[in-house]
């Protein structure tokens, strides 16, 4: 589920889903859960969309304000 193998392809792993993540930022900050709402057919189960913000936010592509519970692209100039 995570990362491509023998037996997961690469349009099933984390890694292609977290693309859809980040189109979507790509102009504006959402709430975690518009983003969730917005990409949702693109994610078989919620975990998927969870790991791909955790991955996501370890490699700080983006950001969370948790104060507003808003997140947002990292622009990388």
């Amino acid at each position: 589920m995570l990362v491509p193998n023998k037996v997961i392809r690469y349009d099933e792993s984390i890694i292609s889903k977290m693309t859809v993540i980040l189109e979507n930022l790509t102009h504006h900050e959402e709430s975690i859960k518009e983003l969730f709402f917005n990409t949702q057919s693109h994610f078989d189960e919620i975990d998927e969309f969870i790991y791909s913000l955790d991955v996501l936010f370890l490699l700080d592509a983006i950001t969370v304000d948790f104060n507003k519970g808003v997140v947002s692209h990292v622009n990388q100039n």
